[in-house]
Formats: C-alpha cells, structure tokens, sequence
C-alpha cells in the first residue's frame, strides 16, 4: 500500500512469456521503455555518474542503430505526420534485430492534437529518437511494416538464433538461484559455475557453465534482483530475514528503484471514430476485426503514438519552477538519505543523481512529462462506470521522477512474489510537476484546433479547479506506467552500485546484467543474445 497515494495498492505489470514486456507494450520503439529517446544530456549524465565516455549520447548512438532495421515512412504515413532523421537510424539487415517502422492506420485527431501542441509552443520534431525531444511528432514503432505486426524481442532475438546449436530457450521454467563454485566460500569474488531452475512440474535441473561462461541476469527491473537475492548476493539483513544465506554482501541490490507515473485527462468528443467505438458498437467492432485479419488494416492495426516531451517551461511559470528547485536543493541531502534505506554509500550516489538532475532542470533540459493523445478513452474509470460515448485522452506521464523506492524478496522460496515498493509520489516535486502535466492536458483539450472536436470534461471533472483539488484526485487515481528501472544501478560501488560499467556485478567474476532488448552487440560481442544461455 503506498502512504502517498491514499494508501492504494497499486499493480506494476510485466510481460511473462518469450520478448518479455516486449509482448504487451504499447510498441513506442525509440528506447529500452517503451518511450523516446532522451535528451542528450541525460545519457551524458551516464557517463559523468561513472567517468566513463563510453556511456554518453556520442558513444551509444551506434548501438541504438544496430539494434533495429528501420523501415522509412511511406507517402500516406508521411502525409500522417510520420518524419525520420537517417543519421540516428540503423537500416543494417545484417546487424539490425528489432523492425521498426510506421503502421497503416492513423486517427485524424491525433493530427489535430500537434497542431495544438506546436501552438502551445512545442517545436515540431524531425525524429522523436534524435536526442532532442522537446518536441512534439509521431513515434515510430517496433513492427514489421511488411506485414503491419509486432516485433518484440522474440522476434527480433529470438526467431533468427532459434535453429542455431549453440542457443537453447528454455520455456515454462523458473530460475531458483545461481550455482557459485565450491571454492567461493575462501574467495573473495564468487563466480558462477550455473543456474538452478524448475520446470513446470516442479522437477529441479541445473544449466552448467562451460569454461569461462559467464551467467547475463535479464529478468528485468523487478526480476533481476530477486534472482541475486535468492542466490545469496544482497543486504545480508534482508537476506537472512528472507532465509537466504547471504554469499556476498552488496546492500544496495533492489534498491534505487524509480517508476514513471500515469495520469489522463479525458474529455468528450465529437469525432465518432475512436477506439471506443470497438466497444460501443460491437458490429463495427467486427468488421474492424475482420479488416485485420484480412489485410492488417482498420483500427486494429492502428498503432501510432503521437508523443511530445514538455520542458519545464511548458508547464510553469519561471518563477514557480525556480521556488521547487530551490527548495529540492534545500532538501537534496535529506531525501537522498530517506531513500537510500540506511546506506550511506547509497545516498551519495542518489545525491549525486539529483545534482545532476537539477541542474539540468535549470537549463530546461531535464524532461519532466511524457504527453502524448490517445483516440479514445485512457483512465481509471471502467467502461461500464462511464458514460457511453466518444473520448479525446491526453496521457500525461511523469517522466524524470525524483522519488526512490525498492524491491526484495520476502521469502526463500522462488514462486513468491517480491516486495515492490517504488515510493510513488514520496518527492514533493514529482507531486507539483504530476499536477502541471494535468494542467496542461486540460489546456491543450480546449486550445485549437484540438478545441474544435471538445463537448465537455469528464476527468479529472470541473470541480476540480485548484492544484490542491486536482492533486487530491491523482492521488487516487495515479497508477504505474511499468517502467521500473534502476533497482540495480550501475553506479561506482562507493556511491551504491550494483554493477559496474562492464555490466559485471561486483564482487563476481562472471555475473552480468543487462536488459534483453540491449543484448544484440551491446558494448562487446560477449553480450550477443546467442550466449545467454548455453547448455553442455
């Protein structure tokens, strides 16, 4: 239950089958989130964090461009409104794993709501994955655009290598721990001779390293550390709690924890051509499926995000925003010590993570909101609770949140669930810069020439006018946008790191982590997905 969102439990979800969340996103292909790419800067923070060059916008560019096969927008996609930059694209069929490009079906509102965008002041983006995007365009998507359907991570990473002798996917099985030499308990390095798992009728087996293999963690955000943590690699006080035997010590795993924030804004429209009519009109719901199956047109295979990120100066007054930061710097040390969970080494590199973020708050290049329209209803509100009729949705995302939460095991057992706590709302900025973004949805739903197709709010409601009330209606309806990162950061050890810059966990020899989407040729051959796992 979350204190700061009227104590709700809140759902965080994740994709469980091959390609992962890969399988259930909303297909925003520019980065690991499901989300644009961010301001150069941000990734240069990467490299400041670490006094590492080769994490910085300069040095990552070719690695996003080897991990897709980009097809260009055709001529009724690019009368849509879909741009692209050649220089931040990779088109490599033989590098390229993931295929992205633009689906066959756009709503016109979408049109409607950039223009009202770019009247409120956003730029028009060239590329929403060109490292600049304050800015407002149409995001590309991981698809095949031969045949308008998803790529996810299986078919980008796992399809090609499926035949190859030396790649074995294991399915329906559940990893319970890594499997450290005999010799770990003497050294101070453990290293990793395998992995335990259990199958789906709960019989035991082992995959063996061969020499010099080495065990990659890609279990995701939540998933990645409770396999450590089963495996004895944690805080040994949660471990012991959890009755785990601890085998290395490394209190920060599960830690720094941050999510994106949902929220909406709707109001009712005039256009008929929605994503509700395939639930108001269950014939047209038919016809629509029967087009997609057919030829993979119609609103099914709609698939476009009409996306922009909002500076800081697109939701407040210079003002107000200079009295927040001034008091986040006031408090900096005392929230970074709050969320570090008691490890000093922690809050330095938190306190550094926020220096950093504020002073890029200053030169209106920290990103605080995702805005973005859905055709349609997006909310909290169940279909049969509301009105049945017709809806604009402007999301509003919190994009750069401040707050720091955690995730553990509670239990030795590997079928438990962990605990999850990502501390939604427990930064004071966070909360103001939520209540901006509703502020600017609302303006947006009534400025032109979105305005032209407005009949009227429904949520938050026109009762809500103060910042105090809309605040009050967030925190009971705010939910996760399932983009939790950071629970195993890659930081130097004295500032509270888990792994280093070699994706290696410290204090083993052969432990890496990264992120499924990452793996094809990420920083070294090493990390090409054909060597996840290999089975003697």
């Amino acid at each position: 239950m979350y204190e700061n969102l009227n104590n709700r439990t809140l759902t965080v979800n994740a994709g469980k089958a091959l390609g992962g969340s890969t399988i259930i996103n909303s297909m925003i292909f520019l980065t690991l989130f499901s989300q644009p790419r961010a301001e150069k800067a941000q990734y240069d923070a990467w490299g400041t964090l670490n006094n590492d060059s080769s994490w910085t916008w300069d040095a990552l560019l070719p690695f996003f461009k080897k991990s897709e096969i980009f097809t260009p927008p055709n001529e009724f996609q690019r009368d849509n409104g879909a741009t692209f930059v050649r220089d931040v694209h990779g088109f490599n069929e033989s590098e390229g794993r993931v295929k992205v490009g633009f689906p066959n079906f756009f709503f016109p509102q979408s049109t409607l709501w950039r223009q009202t965008s770019m009247g409120l002041g956003f730029p028009a983006s060239p590329d929403l994955a060109n490292g600049s995007p304050h800015a407002v365009g149409v995001a590309p998507d991981s698809l095949d655009a031969a045949n308008n359907t998803r790529c996810s991570a299986a078919c980008a990473y796992f399809t090609p290598f499926a035949e190859q002798p030396n790649f074995t996917v294991l399915t329906n099985v559940t990893v319970t721990r890594i499997i450290w030499t005999a010799s770990a308990q003497n050294d101070s390095t453990l290293t990793a001779s395998g992995v335990e798992y259990i199958d789906s009728l709960n019989q035991t087996s082992r995959a063996i390293l061969s020499r010099k293999g080495e065990v990659i963690v890609s279990a995701g955000t939540i998933g990645s550390p409770k396999i450590l943590e089963l495996s004895g690699v944690g805080n040994s006080t949660i471990l012991q709690a959890a009755g785990i035997s601890p085998a290395l010590d490394l209190p920060t795993v599960g830690e720094n924890l941050a999510d994106h924030v949902h929220s909406w804004a709707n109001a009712f429209t005039n256009i008929s051509l929605t994503k509700d009519a395939l639930l108001l009109n269950t014939d047209f719901a038919q016809q629509q499926l029967d087009l997609w199956f057919k030829n993979r047109t119609g609103l099914y295979s709609a698939a476009p995000r009409s996306l922009g990120i909002a500076a800081p100066s697109d939701v407040f007054e210079e003002s107000e925003f200079n009295r927040l930061l001034n008091q986040s710097e006031e408090s900096l040390s005392r929230f970074a010590s709050e969320f570090s969970n008691g490890n000093p080494q922690l809050a330095k590199g938190i306190e550094s993570q926020y220096r950093i973020a504020l002073s890029l708050y200053r030169q209106n290049e920290n990103l605080p909101l995702e805005m973005n329209l859905e055709p349609g209803y997006s909310g909290p509100t169940a279909f049969a609770d509301r009105p049945a009729r017709n809806y604009t949705a402007i999301n509003s995302v919190l994009y750069s949140p401040l707050s720091r939460g955690r995730t553990h095991i509670s239990s030795s057992s590997p079928l438990a669930a962990p605990v999850v706590d990502p501390a939604y709302w427990a930064h004071p900025l966070d909360v103001a810069i939520q209540v901006a973004g509703i502020k600017l949805a609302r303006k947006m739903l009534q400025s032109s020439p979105l305005s032209s197709t407005y009949e009227g709010e429904f949520e938050p409601g026109t009762d809500k006018e103060t910042d105090a009330e809309i605040e009050e209606w967030l925190r009971g309806v705010v939910a996760s946008d399932n983009h939790e990162v950071g629970s195993l950061a890659m930081l130097p050890k004295d500032m509270g790191g888990v792994v280093d810059t070699e994706l290696l966990v410290y204090g083993t020899s052969n432990v890496r982590v990264v992120v499924i989407k990452c793996l094809h040729d990420w920083r070294k051959s090493r990390f090409k997905a054909a060597d996840i796992i290999k089975r003697n």
